[in-house]
C-alpha cells in the first residue's frame, strides 16, 4: 500500500506544476479579457453620451411643422420618439430686447467672411433658410425685393446644407444681398429655433427688435412692420 501512495505521489507532483501553470494563465487570461471588457464598455458609454448630446444639438423640427423641409422632416421623424420636454436645449427663438448672437460665417459666393459684429450701426433682417425647403423657395423672392427698395436695412440669408445646391437657389431667385452658409444648426441654436424659414431684424445696437417671426406669413409681416429710416423717409 506504501508503494501505491508513493506512487500516486509522484504522480501527482508530475502533475500538478504543470496544471498550477495553466491554472495560473487561465486566471490571468480571464483577468485580462475582463480589462478589455470594461475598456470596451466604457467607450461605448461615452460614444452613447456623445451621441445623445449631438442629436440634442442638431435635432431637428417635429414631423408635420409648416415650416420644415422634406428632408428635414424625414430626419425629425426618425427621432419623433425622443421626448422634446427633456431636452435642455431652448427652441422657440429669442425674444424681442436680447442681444442678438454674433456669428462669423463664410460667404457663399466664397468672398470670404462676413460677421454680424461688423454690421454694427445698420439695422440688419436674418433669415434662415434651406435649399430643399419650399416655404424658404416662396420667401426667397419676397426677400430680394425687401433688400432692393429697403437699403436702410441689411438683409442677410443664413443657409444650410450643400454650398452647390444653395448656389444654385441664389442663382434661380437672382438674390443680390449676402448669402453665408452654417454647416449644420449651429448658429440657429445660437438662436433658439431649429426650423426654416425664419427671420430676426436686430437694431443697430446688436439687440433683437422683433420676436422672431416663424413661416412665410409672418416673415411678411415682420418686413411690412419695419419703419424707414428717418433718413429714407419721403416728407
Amino acid at each position: 500500500m506504501g508503494e501505491v501512495t508513493d506512487n500516486q505521489q509522484r504522480i501527482m507532483g508530475h502533475f500538478f506544476i504543470p496544471g498550477l501553470i495553466i491554472a495560473l494563465t487561465a486566471i490571468l487570461g480571464c483577468l485580462g479579457l475582463s480589462w478589455q471588457l470594461l475598456r470596451q464598455n466604457g467607450r461605448i458609454v461615452l460614444r452613447l453620451e456623445e451621441l445623445e448630446k449631438r442629436l440634442e444639438e442638431f435635432d431637428e423640427p417635429q414631423a408635420g411643422s409648416s415650416v420644415s423641409t422634406s428632408g428635414e422632416q424625414d430626419r425629425a421623424n426618425r427621432f419623433s420618439n425622443r421626448s422634446l420636454a427633456r431636452s435642455k436645449i431652448k427652441r422657440d427663438g429669442l425674444k424681442a430686447g436680447a442681444q442678438a448672437p454674433d456669428f462669423q460665417l463664410p460667404r457663399l459666393d466664397g468672398s470670404g467672411e462676413l460677421a454680424l459684429s461688423e454690421l454694427r450701426g445698420r439695422r440688419v433682417l436674418i433669415a434662415f433658410s434651406s435649399p430643399s425647403c419650399g416655404p424658404c423657395n416662396a420667401l426667397a423672392p419676397k426677400l430680394e425685393k425687401f433688400h432692393r427698395k429697403r437699403p436702410d436695412v441689411e438683409v442677410i440669408m443664413i443657409g444650410k446644407g450643400d454650398p452647390a445646391e444653395n448656389l444654385a437657389k441664389v442663382n434661380e431667385h437672382g438674390l443680390s444681398f449676402p448669402v453665408v452658409l452654417q454647416q449644420g444648426w449651429e448658429i440657429s441654436r445660437r438662436y433658439a429655433i431649429f426650423a426654416t424659414p425664419v427671420a430676426y431684424l436686430i437694431d443697430q445696437n446688436g439687440i433683437l427688435a422683433h420676436d422672431v417671426a416663424v413661416g412665410v406669413d409672418n416673415i411678411q409681416d415682420l418686413l411690412a412692420g419695419i419703419p424707414r429710416a428717418k433718413e429714407q423717409m419721403v416728407p
